[in-house]
């Protein structure tokens, strides 16, 4: 009977950090969300502190929407559970995201739409949505072999 406690207790434990990991993730995806917004609003090209960067503009897009699409594959994951469709929907709205961007940017003085800059965002996407997923493996992988070899030293 106790054992059942404290399995319902560690289960709730568990449910709980993964609730809070939900939050913090959604947090941190509506903040970038944000930002991505701000710098979009800015009329001009660039602010003269990431200017003296030099790197080029696409790179850019493509490096600013890598992350969009991991925080996004980020908050999909904990709510689906799925690897392979949390990259499809998390690449769908990191890309559909660049696009409302896009729009908003042609309302903006100096700022223009432009296709070349959605494609970008999306390869960004895609590429930050997947690159969750190869870290998680990672991750879990090393795991796995690190609890391998203390079982193989705990039976010696």
């Amino acid at each position: 009977m106790i054992e059942d406690i404290l399995k319902k207790c560690e289960r709730i434990h568990i449910e709980a950090n993964m609730n809070n990991t939900l939050v913090f993730s959604t947090i941190a995806l509506v903040g970038y969300m944000g930002l991505i917004f701000y710098l979009s609003s800015l009329p001009g090209d660039l602010p003269a502190e990431i200017e003296v960067l030099e790197v080029p503009r696409t790179v850019m897009h493509v490096g600013e929407y890598a992350i969009l699409g991991f925080l996004m594959n980020l908050v999909t994951t904990k709510m689906s559970g799925r690897a392979f469709k949390s990259v499809f929907y998390s690449s769908v709205f990191s890309s559909a995201y660049g696009v409302t961007d896009e729009i908003h940017q042609h309302f903006v003085p100096t700022r223009c739409f432009d296709i070349y800059d959605i494609c970008a965002d999306t390869i960004g996407g895609i590429l930050g949505a997947v690159s969750l997923i190869l870290l998680l493996a990672l991750v879990r992988r090393k795991a796995s072999a690190g609890s391998t070899k203390e079982a193989h030293l705990a039976g010696k």
